[in-house]
This record gives structure tokens, sequence and C-alpha cells, in this order.
């Protein structure tokens, strides 16, 4: 006489982890993908959300710029923040802005990579221009194309 026995068999575990383990080798680094595409979306509306705020202030303030960017042309009365990834391939988030006042458009070595933005205005405030402050690769849209090239 065959008793009726409840659970699973040490084979039938061993194929479902296995099977498991294959799912995961496809899964992780398309994850993994999914991360930076993320992180690459995120940072261009941010900077997106920055330009905006400024175009608003250029025309509040009848074709003039603010002297600096800074929290007070924002709704939330803060910088947003953006997250790249810097030139060691370290990601960096921070909202700090450092202002050149003397021109705009801003060139390769106003950046620091310190993260952040990076704000050049002109002297007389009719031209201004915000980067990432970044000198990391954005691997997303372009291999080759750097955070401060938006």
């Amino acid at each position: 006489m065959r008793k009726n026995r409840k659970g699973f068999t040490l084979i039938e575990l061993v194929i479902v982890i296995a099977i498991l383990g294959i799912l995961a080798l496809y899964a992780v680094p398309k994850y993994q993908g999914l991360i930076e595409e993320a992180r690459s979306s995120e940072a261009r509306a941010q900077l997106g959300t920055v330009r905006s705020a400024l175009g608003i202030q250029y025309a509040k303030n009848h074709g003039v710029y603010p002297a600096v960017l800074d929290g007070t042309i924002f709704a939330e009365g803060v910088v947003p923040e953006v997250e790249a990834t810097k030139a060691d391939d370290s990601v960096i988030r921070s909202n700090a802005v450092p202002t050149i006042v003397t021109h705009s458009p801003l060139v390769v070595g106003d950046i620091t990579d310190a993260g952040g933005w990076v704000y050049g205005v002109s002297t007389d405030k009719t031209q201004a221009d915000v980067r990432i402050n970044s000198k990391g690769l954005d691997s997303v849209p372009d291999p080759d194309k750097n955070w401060y090239a938006y």
C-alpha cells in the first residue's frame, strides 16, 4: 500500500531553482539598463524644468535673466536636484549651482564635474545658459555624449 505524499521532490526543486537562475541572468542586465535610462530621462527633464523657470523669469523681468540661479524662481523654493555620472563613473546627486557671470553660452572649461548645475549669465544679463555640471558620459541616448552637452 502506497501513501500519498504531499510536497515536492528534490529534483523538482532543483529544476525550479535552475529555471529561476536562468531567468535572473537575463533580467539583471536589463534592470541595470532601465536604471541608467531612468537617470538619463530624469536629468534631461530636470534640465528642461530649470530652463523653463529661467525663461519665465526672463519674460517677467522684461528680457533680463536673474543674476544667480537659486530657489526663488521655483515653485518649491529650491533648485531641483540632478543625478548624473561624473567623469570617474561615480554617480552624484546635487542641486548646487556655481554661477559664472561673464559669458553665455557656457564652455567646457566652465564644467567642474562637481555635480548639480552650472549657470552662466552675461554681464548685462540678457543671455544665460544652464548645464548639468558633469563631465561624465550619458550612455543612454548616445554612449559618447557628455551630460554637459544638453
